[in-house]
């Protein structure tokens, strides 16, 4: 019987009136406090899901216009490069070219070389730059008018 009055006791201290409209419009607050704050949180996930969003996006611009500056520079310098081989080859051709008209002219003066001890071109040589005579040959000088 302790137990009886106990619960009694208890009843007696937790006991009140309860008007249900009040206990709905009661619930229907916190369900729509609920719903706000749910709303809320939605929200908020939502924008730091376009911000993350927008953050990745601006990453990828900027890889995008890294990779396009890099490509750029590569491509700048290949062309640089092809430029500076294609004059090299010209230049190695004139240089080739200059090599064998040396070559020729060398084949001429070893030629000339041989030619310098033959009496006949030395006898040339003598009366056409030096201007000599052999004995008892006179020399006759033309006017110019």
């Amino acid at each position: 019987m302790a137990r009886k009055k106990r619960r009694s006791r208890q009843f007696k201290k937790t006991s009140r009136v309860i008007d249900m409209d009040e206990a709905r419009m009661q619930r229907q607050e916190r369900r729509q406090a609920a719903q706000q704050e749910e709303e809320r949180e939605k929200t908020a996930s939502d924008e730091r899901r376009i911000r993350r969003k927008r953050a990745l996006r601006k990453k990828r611009s900027r890889r995008r216009l890294l990779i396009a500056v890099i490509v750029i520079v590569l491509l700048v310098l290949l062309g640089a490069s092809i430029a500076n081989i294609v004059m090299l080859k010209q230049e190695q051709k004139e240089a080739q070219e200059k090599q064998d008209q040396l070559k020729a002219q060398q084949e001429q003066l070893k030629e000339d070389l041989k030619d310098v001890n033959d009496e006949e071109n030395i006898e040339d040589q003598a009366r056409e730059k030096l201007k000599l005579v052999k004995p008892g040959e006179t020399i006759y000088i033309p006017d110019e008018d």
